[in-house]
């Protein structure tokens, strides 16, 4: 009898796949791994974009071993980690201890009884008197004492994962508390998106030369490929000249954990939910209704969040977009990023020559963009749960979203959405606002666009120079 072997063991978004896991043997990410477990001495970083494989990886290579792992989502405080830590040791930090005394007594009696009529009687009897005496002692340790040196004992390998999580000044605090325990052998593993990789040592510089960085890249479209010809090999189904792999792959920026979830929906629109006895040929989907259907879960509440922005709104002003569509500030900057394609890593150059390409004269100044992508970020950071799907880097003038899912959905779904929310947009402000008060048009679903122009060279510092000057009417 065949073993059932369903689609959604084959293909595990956001799990641990077995079948379809690639090790990207060409990049050697599992010896890295592994040799730094061999070694130890060091903090090993472990960077990369979400939902490429960090966790998954780390995961793979340690699945034999006993390791601690500990989410930076839940740790608020230091305290939270050695918590963590005490719980999947099973540390006991109370201790009592108690000693009992037993002391006993018995005494015999006797006598005589003068009785009328019988004569004299005996009389006899045992009296027996206990005392006991318990004594009860009791201690407890604070729970980072009994933890730090059940990790010095064991050296069992403690992975931190979403490290950039954790809030800075704790940050500085834990990896304080944990340089002696590696300096004493301890494996320390620290999963982290891109720009926060260097936090540990940021936190404290004394990590210098103590921390190994291991970045992972995005994924190749052979690598993404591998996941679907494995996978649909397992099913016993048949991509004819790979063509829906081929568009999976290109459209799941870059991301397997995007991957693993698109094989799954296409061989299950094949009504595929299981390996087939026979060879099955598998339907080439829809495209287009393919991916707008996908998207319509993928990071809709964070686009929402950041489409409306923060409560105030005596700052919007109406824009009317080249396609006719009018929306306020927020969604022309959303609009803008989306144009890029988008890429995960956006420049200011970039975002600007595209919200020039979308609205034309009526494109929001340097100044007002800067603002409104480090309102986005404070949102996406404060308000939306989960790593925030888009951060601005000031200093570096860089727009980095760090969730595939919330790019593709301003690929194949932000448009749409904020056509819906035009009228919406128009009706709080008067027609005679906007700049010819005609109708709010619908627009198509964004497509890839060539890179943007260069800039010219003096934009840049004509930029920087534009927050010094007061401008009315476009605040």
């Amino acid at each position: 009898m065949t073993t059932r072997l369903p689609a959604g063991q084959v293909f595990k978004a956001g799990g641990l796949p077995e079948i379809t896991y690639n090790p990207r043997t060409q990049l050697g990410l599992e010896e890295m791994v592994q040799d730094y477990l061999d070694e130890r001495h060091r903090i090993l970083s472990i960077s990369g974009p979400t939902k490429t494989g960090k966790t998954v990886l780390v995961r793979r290579v340690l699945r034999d071993l006993e390791a601690i792992r500990v989410s930076g989502g839940d740790i608020k405080s230091a305290a939270d980690l050695w918590i963590n830590v005490g719980d999947d040791l099973g540390l006991q930090t109370v201790y009592e201890s108690s000693r009992q005394y037993t002391d006993t007594e018995t005494r015999t009696l006797t006598g005589e009884l003068q009785v009328p009529a019988i004569g004299k009687a005996s009389r006899s009897g045992q009296e027996s008197v206990a005392t006991a005496l318990a004594d009860k002692t009791g201690r407890s340790r604070p729970i980072e004492v009994a933890a730090r040196r059940a990790l010095r004992e064991s050296l069992i390998p403690l992975v931190i994962d979403d490290f950039h999580y954790i809030p800075v000044e704790v940050q500085t605090e834990i990896v304080r508390s944990l340089k002696d325990l590696v300096f004493d052998g301890l494996p320390v593993i620290v999963i982290a998106v891109p720009h926060r990789a260097y936090d540990v040592i940021r936190v404290e510089r004394e990590m210098t030369g103590r921390v190994q960085q291991m970045k992972i890249d995005f994924w190749s479209q052979d690598e993404l490929r591998g996941i679907a010809s494995k996978g649909f090999s397992a099913l016993n189904v048949i991509d004819e000249s790979g063509v829906i792999g081929e568009r999976l792959a290109r459209e799941c920026f870059a991301s397997p954990h995007l991957m693993q979830d698109f094989c799954l929906q296409a061989v299950k629109q094949s009504d595929v939910r299981e390996r087939q006895e026979s060879p099955k040929l598998l339907q080439e989907p829809l495209w287009e209704s393919f991916f707008q259907e996908r998207s319509t879960a993928a990071s809709k509440t964070a686009f929402d969040m950041l489409a409306r922005g923060p409560r105030q709104r005596t700052d919007r002003k109406p824009r009317r977009l080249k396609n006719g569509m009018v929306v306020d500030i927020y969604g022309a900057v959303l609009m803008a990023i989306g144009r890029t394609g988008p890429l995960t890593s956006i420049t200011y150059e970039t975002l600007r020559a595209a919200m020039r390409d979308i609205a034309g004269e009526e494109a929001p100044r340097g100044q007002e963009i800067a603002r409104i992508l480090d309102e986005m970020s404070k949102i996406a950071r404060d308000q939306i749960d989960g790593e925030p799907v888009v951060d601005y880097d000031a200093k570096l003038t860089t727009l980095h979203i760090s969730d595939p899912y919330f790019a593709f959905f301003l690929r194949w779904r932000a448009a749409t959405e904020l056509a819906e929310r035009a009228g919406t947009v128009q009706a709080m402000f008067p027609e005679s606002e906007t700049k010819d008060g005609g109708p709010t048009a619908q627009i198509a679903p964004l497509k890839k666009v060539p890179a943007p122009r260069k800039a010219k060279p003096n934009s840049t510092s004509k930029f920087k120079g534009i927050g010094n000057r007061r401008r009315k009417g476009r605040r």
